[in-house]
């Protein structure tokens, strides 16, 4: 009875442990930022091999451009925006950043440009008028490396562009539009490579056959908020292995407590109710904005 009771209680805290990691935070920092010749075409795989070269031996920007810190505070700003991440400027303490899971970015800026275009109106008087517009557009081969080992993890491609609708009268100003959405291309490939997990503990208000709030086991103590958009996953076994399908999203109206939640459902409340009276296991993560 008693190594039961000793082997319940190692089980236990063992749970504990994976559900305060489930969500745990890293540190992340910028390191070197190089700037291609914008003249000089590169494709992908040749900007992956120049920016981990640079790396390696440590050589400085390949040219700048006066875009250089806009677009480096744009990429920070990124950074500092991910969930799971605490931007570590300047790498402050050498303990924290080797600690295993810790990252390195590199970012290699391949393309700031913007585009024009033109339409020309005859007046009452038929004289032409020229009017002209631009669109901005830039992009950066981000390279993550473990700050412990220094291995390179992935080397994703992010973007700003102007949205749809956004036309400038200078070339500057379409260019630092494009610059602002590029923070948020930043934020959200980092929140897809560690989302916010949590899962579905019980159902809240419904309606005939739609689901209108569900609680989550995610609180204060791992980053929840008020806003906070995340995917609802559907959780089977198949083959003895997990597997997921999306049916529906949900946005959380109220933290409650260190652990706990109140979700508006705001797609797939029918999928989502018949999930939970047949009581199958539901899952939460995070979204991109």
């Amino acid at each position: 009875m008693t190594l039961a009771a000793v082997l319940c209680c190692t089980m236990f805290v063992w749970a504990q442990d994976a559900q305060k990691d489930r969500n745990r935070k890293y540190n992340i920092t910028l390191g070197n930022v190089q700037y291609a010749h914008h003249d000089e075409k590169m494709s992908a795989d040749e900007a992956v091999g120049k920016i981990i070269s640079g790396a390696l031996t440590g050589k400085v920007s390949v040219e700048a451009t006066k875009y250089e810190e806009d677009v480096k505070s744009a990429i920070i700003k990124g950074l500092s925006s991910a969930y799971r991440f605490n931007y570590n400027n300047g790498l402050l303490k050498v303990g924290d950043v080797v600690e295993e899971g810790n990252i390195v970015v590199d970012a290699l800026i391949t393309n700031i440009q913007a585009t024009s275009d033109s339409q020309t109106l005859k007046d009452k008087d038929g004289k032409e008028h020229v009017t002209t517009w631009y669109k901005g557009a830039v992009e950066a081969v981000l390279t993550l490396k473990d700050a412990k080992s220094g291995e390179v993890i992935d080397n994703p491609t992010v973007g700003g562009w102007g949205s749809g609708n956004s036309q400038f009268s200078t070339s500057d100003k379409a260019i630092l539009d494009a610059i602002a959405h590029l923070s948020t291309h930043v934020s959200n490939y980092l929140n897809k490579y560690r989302p916010i997990q949590a899962n579905v503990i019980e159902s809240g208000a419904a309606k005939k056959d739609k689901q209108k709030e569900l609680y989550i086991d995610l609180g204060s103590s791992e980053g929840a908020f008020e806003g906070l958009s995340m995917n609802v996953y559907q959780v089977k076994k198949i083959a003895g292995r997990e597997a997921k399908s999306k049916i529906g999203k949900v946005k959380i109206e109220a933290v409650e407590g260190d652990d706990i939640s109140r979700c508006k459902v705001t797609s797939g409340a029918k999928d989502i109710k018949a999930a939970l009276d047949a009581g199958e296991q539901l899952r939460v993560q995070s979204a991109s904005r």
